[in-house]
């Protein structure tokens, strides 16, 4: 990898030679973090997280577009299966999407949502209900955690989401399918008309399923 292709240059555009060796040393030959082969790379993990803990210090100054675009790839190479479940990894992404100088601007807002929402499991409910309740209802991490709670099969969870049904149908329902929601049937019903062909296709299965 010492021969670079003429379009990389060390500290612009999401590329830095320092993570690329990191990688490398791992057993991972890519240029940058969003080019990692494969569904899964547990060897990474550990690297991710120490570039996330560390970035400011390794790219310090103000954010640029280049630190930005490494943040946004090093948040979303933890929707791995490896990193589900490790607490350091659910930590450091909370601090990502707390962020407000500057604050993580779509689409790595979007994705530090998923990526929470995937690997935060149900011991982590009372961690995520505090964030949950912290974020403004347009941020977008919000909406896209919104799924972690269908991992959380009680009251208190469907409670949480419950509010946010007619605002985002298409995600609180199948929230609501999964965690085998009670007596919310009623309540669901109306999106059968909606607009929305997905809507109106998890109106239906939440129907089928829910009792």
């Amino acid at each position: 990898m010492d021969n670079l292709p003429v379009w990389l240059r060390d500290g612009e555009n999401g590329f830095d030679r320092r993570l690329m060796e990191d990688l490398a040393a791992a057993g991972y030959r890519c240029y940058t973090i969003n080019r990692l082969p494969g569904r899964t790379v547990p060897k990474a993990i550990p690297i991710v997280l120490d570039w996330l803990e560390h970035l400011e210090e390794r790219i310090p100054g103000p954010e640029t577009r280049h630190r930005e675009l490494i943040r946004g790839g090093l948040i979303w190479r933890l929707n791995d299966p490896a990193a589900r479940g490790n607490q350091r990894a659910i930590d450091l992404v909370i601090i990502q999407i707390r962020r407000q100088q500057p604050p993580l601007p779509s689409p790595f807002s979007d994705g530090a949502g998923q990526v929470l929402a995937r690997i935060a499991l149900p011991r982590h409910f009372d961690q995520i209900l505090e964030l949950f309740g912290e974020l403004a209802d347009d941020n977008s991490a919000k909406f896209f955690l919104t799924e972690y709670f269908g991992k959380v099969k009680t009251t208190q969870s469907r409670d949480v989401v419950l509010p946010y049904l007619d605002r985002w149908a298409d995600v609180v329902i199948p929230t609501l399918i999964k965690m085998n929601a009670a007596n919310v049937r009623h309540l669901i019903e109306p999106h059968l008309k909606d607009s929305w062909p997905r809507t109106r296709k998890y109106a239906r299965r939440a129907m089928e399923r829910l009792t």
